[in-house]
């Protein structure tokens, strides 16, 4: 696609002003079949585009794809100047959010599946449908097959609508673009959206709306083309009828097609107006020069022939987008003001009355299904209160069987902590006489350790008398060499080595043994029956030490015995206690499932007050 040519001139086209910009010539123009109509789905699209434009439609839709509820800034200008042939499909989509619906592409499939009534009416219409293009050209194409599909599906999910003339039209062009189930949810919002439904129901009373809008637009922009056309008698229907209903898709070239819906799926219903209005100003010359039928035969042969040049597309996307729209809301009241006048008033009457009938059997049905909803009501809850009232029964049994079974429950913890009690007076009685023994054993090692005191205190100072008398002895033999070497290996503990020699000696001088005492002579020691009394309590005191040990570790292992007997007994009493708790509680849920199965036996054999087998 080419830049567009920037056009300068009036929005809202005046005569006074200035003329709007002069088309191109079509070289078909003096082709001899001037008098036939442009077949639709006519046209070649370019699908050239600068790399300017590509990069800004890149830029934006980089920042759209981020944020799909909210359009970028920058989008409008670049739809105003027409989508990129390549990117239309996507673009579409993303202008009338219907991207990755998957629950209406689910629906689409189940749809495909099911009949229609108005099955023959859309083979005829596909047969009819832009036989022009090479998609939809040949009679069970591929093209046509999916056209009929997606038709067949709209007209079962849309049942108030159903089918129309004119909706091939626009769903031809969506497949051009898309696959079917994409086309189908464009359809749909299309559709239900953008309010195009709404020109197809009730008579049509829609399209009458617009087609008074259009005709005073004309009259504010265009007023002598309006003028012409009043005493030409030319009415709106004649002309726009397939504007509206086709968006502009059933006379036109494809590239103009396009065009529109750029717009149109950028600002709604509004650009059927722009288009008409901007159509409308291009051929002004030569239609204040037409008569009736010039007229209806321009708009239905020459017409759709001039835009098949694209520059002339472009004038027109131009101009289109230049005419203002106004006061749409004004010349609706104008227009329902207007029919209630010029309508007879036994008709309005009629109508009025008819109207009310409707709002009547409307609220009558609304006041049976209300009336329903409330029986429906008061049966579930007189249901859902007879089972309250059966579950209140069964849960105050419960609650008595509960009370009495934490009465039981308290009596079986109080003699339980009984039980403690005795089982700890006697683990403190046992804990005590340890204690006893602990003490016993504790005094006896203390004598012992104190005999053993006093019996090194007494060896110490025997020794230092023997060392005494040694070292007396030394002195009295310090003049005797041989005396001097035998007290010398005495002390180094050489004792037993002292020669015959010595000894010999030791004999001679036995004589004077009561002036001298030979130094080999034993020193005085102790008596023999203190020694052996000392080494006898020696015995006594380490037996009695060992006995006290002994004592003390078999008392310690009865310590640990009670201990252990202890934890045991405290955790057979809990386990008990479990035991019978738990078994209480089963025994309760029997009892009260039992009684609730009788409840239910009883009042399924007794009637209920109330009923018709029980008195009131």
């Amino acid at each position: 696609m080419n830049h567009l040519v920037n056009l300068n001139f009036p929005s809202a086209f005046d005569k006074s002003k200035a003329d709007p910009p002069s088309l191109v010539a079509a070289p078909e123009e003096e082709d001899s079949d001037n008098d036939e109509p442009l077949l639709s789905g006519s046209g070649e699209v370019s699908k050239e585009c600068s790399e300017v434009e590509l990069q800004g439609w890149a830029d934006v839709l980089a920042k759209w794809r981020k944020d799909l509820n909210q359009r970028p800034k920058g989008l409008a200008e670049l739809v105003k100047r027409g989508v990129p042939e390549a990117l239309r499909g996507e673009v579409w989509q993303l202008l009338a959010c219907c991207q990755d619906d998957l629950a209406l592409m689910e629906e689409y499939r189940v749809l495909i599946t099911k009949e229609t009534p108005f099955e023959l009416f859309i083979r005829k219409d596909t047969n009819r449908t832009f036989p022009a293009n090479e998609y939809f050209k040949e009679s069970g194409s591929s093209g046509q097959d999916s056209l009929y599909r997606l038709c067949k599906a709209y007209s079962i999910y849309d049942q108030e609508i159903g089918y129309c003339q004119g909706l091939t039209f626009i769903t031809a062009a969506l497949l051009l673009h898309m696959p079917e189930e994409q086309a189908f949810c464009l359809l749909v919002r299309i559709m239900h959206q953008y309010r195009v439904r709404n020109l197809f129901r009730s008579g049509f009373e829609e399209l009458q709306l617009q087609f008074y809008q259009l005709e005073r637009i004309m009259e504010d922009l265009i007023p002598d083309l309006h003028q012409h056309f009043v005493a030409s008698g030319i009415e709106a229907h004649m002309y726009a009828s397939q504007w509206f209903l086709t968006l502009f898709s059933a006379k036109f070239p494809l590239h103009v097609v396009f065009y529109i819906l750029d717009l149109f799926l950028l600002q709604g219903i509004e650009t059927i107006f722009q288009v008409a209005i901007a159509l409308l100003q291009l051929s002004r010359k030569e239609l204040l020069e037409l008569d009736f039928e010039g007229v209806l035969k321009h708009f239905r042969v020459h017409l759709p022939k001039r835009y098949r040049v694209e520059e002339n597309a472009r004038i027109l996307l131009q101009t289109a987008v230049g005419v203002k729209i106004k006061k749409l809301a004004k010349y609706e009241k104008e227009y329902h003001a207007t029919r209630a006048d010029r309508m007879d008033p036994v008709e309005r009457l009629k109508q009025e009355n008819k109207k009310l009938l409707e709002s009547n059997l409307r609220l009558e049905q609304e006041n049976d299904d209300l009336s329903h909803d409330l029986v429906n009501s008061k049966l579930q809850l007189g249901k859902q209160l007879e089972i309250a009232e059966d579950k209140a029964d069964c849960l105050q049994k419960e609650l008595i069987v509960t009370k009495q079974l934490l009465i039981d429950v308290v009596d079986e913890k109080k003699r339980l902590e009984d039980e403690i009690k005795q089982v700890k007076e006697v683990f403190r009685k046992a804990t005590a006489k340890t204690d006893i023994d602990i003490k016993r054993d504790a005094k006896i090692i203390e004598q012992y350790k104190e005999i053993c005191s006093k019996l090194s205190e007494r060896l110490e100072q025997e020794q230092n008398t023997l060392t005494e008398k040694l070292n007396s002895l030394q002195l009295a033999c310090k003049d005797c060499e041989k005396c001097c070497k035998i007290i010398k290996k005495c002390l180094s503990g050489e004792k037993d080595q002292v020669s015959d020699q010595d000894a010999d000696i030791t004999e001679a001088n036995s004589g004077n043994a009561e002036e001298f005492t030979h130094p080999l002579a034993p020193l005085p020691t102790p008596s023999g029956q203190d020694t052996t009394s000392m080494e006898s309590k020696v015995r006594e005191l380490e037996l009695e030490l060992a006995q006290t040990k002994l004592a003390l570790v078999e008392t310690k292992c009865q310590n640990q015995e009670l201990i252990h007997q202890l934890a045991a007994a405290q955790t057979e009493a809990q386990q008990a206690k479990n035991f019978w708790f738990n078994k209480t509680i089963s025994s309760i849920r029997e009892v009260a499932k039992k009684d609730y199965k009788d409840k239910s036996k009883y009042n399924s054999s007794v009637p209920r007050k109330g009923s018709r087998e029980f008195p009131s």
